[in-house]
């Protein structure tokens, strides 16, 4: 069995739509950060109109994902026009860690006191998700329809399965994730700001909204 901790950057506002140009100039800030993979290859996956259904390994609740029809763009610069006219789309770019700039340091899950840092080759991916309704940041219910009557979102500390609750992340429409390698999971004690805070800066600066931290397993 696999799991993948995902990090996550969640607009203050559920139901922001950003821009292929925003989407574009974010991706080009992490670049001239270093913070992007290694090696990497882009994706750009479209909604069929059929959806595929999974658990979470961590809650035990039933996941719902929209189907997709996935296409290779050759280089960032495709992605711009790849995204014009898309309400629902995965965007990912994936390849080799650590980055030249790390977004944080990863330890493995078996390892709870932080010991040793995972500095070896690992999996590591940067994915932009936009669908057509809000969906739950939560745990239980992450990516179920947005039923939240609070504007906190929910995570588990990894560590402990402690609650943290994270504002102005219940829902949204717009999210992106920092994807990681098999059971690697950063350090986290009470809170989930944990990226260095030239990416989150540069998420406002791209899409003109504040982000929130959040975290996940899939």
């Amino acid at each position: 069995m696999s799991e993948h901790y995902s990090h996550l950057l969640i607009p203050h506002h559920p139901n922001f739509v950003p821009t292929p140009a925003q989407v574009s100039a974010f991706h080009k800030g992490l670049s001239d950060l270093g913070t992007t993979p290694r090696e990497a290859k882009i994706r750009l996956g479209r909604q069929l109109g059929k959806v595929l259904t999974g658990t979470n390994h961590t809650t035990g609740e039933e996941i719902i994902v929209p189907r997709r029809d996935f296409e290779p763009l050759n280089n960032p610069d495709q992605i711009p026009t790849a995204l014009i006219g898309l309400n629902d789309y995965y965007l990912e770019i994936s390849g080799k860690g650590p980055a030249q700039y790390p977004p944080f340091k990863l330890y493995l899950a078996s390892d709870p006191k932080w010991r040793s840092e995972i500095t070896s080759e690992y999996f590591y991916a940067v994915i932009f998700n936009f669908r057509e309704a809000s969906v739950s940041m939560s745990e239980p219910g992450f990516l179920k329809p947005c039923g939240s009557p609070s504007n906190n979102g929910i995570s588990r500390n990894p560590w402990n399965t402690s609650v943290i609750k994270v504002p102005n992340a219940a829902c949204t429409r717009f999210w992106i994730e920092f994807m990681f390698g098999n059971w690697l999971v950063p350090k986290i004690e009470r809170s989930l700001d944990l990226l260095p805070s030239e990416i989150p800066q540069l998420a406002t600066e791209s899409f003109g909204v504040g982000f929130a931290q959040g975290g996940v397993f899939s």
